[in-house]
């Protein structure tokens, strides 16, 4: 093992590396998943992927920070219209009211994940 002044140097070959272990890579990894499989599927080829951190994963509180979703939860009672709106007024104006619309449709569904995963 190496140490702060003296990291240990490891080389691997992959097809996809993943860094950071915080939501958005976190959720990045599960849908990577899906891809493999289907690449797997179509070519018989398992993909070489890895997560990497700088906690450590299995005890570290890494992804409490970045459950920004949370956040920015809908619920049955507003639309994404509301959404795209209230991101509108916040960012006077300079916004894709498109792009803003799309987040607002499927950020529930992340929610949903996200409490299914136990985080």
């Amino acid at each position: 093992m190496g140490t702060f002044e003296n990291p240990e140097v490891v080389q691997e070959d992959l097809d996809i590396l993943l860094i950071g272990g915080g939501m958005a890579c976190c959720g990045a990894a599960y849908e990577m998943m899906r891809w493999a499989e289907a690449v797997k599927a179509e070519t018989g080829k398992d993909l070489r992927i890895k997560l990497v951190d700088k906690a450590a994963m299995d005890r570290s509180g890494a992804v409490a920070q970045g459950l920004s979703a949370i956040n920015t939860y809908i619920g049955p009672e507003q639309d994404p219209a509301d959404y795209a709106r209230m991101v509108s007024n916040d960012l006077m104006g300079i916004t894709r009211d498109d792009l803003a619309y799309d987040l607002g449709r499927h950020v529930d569904e992340s929610v949903h994940l996200f409490e299914e995963w136990g985080l």
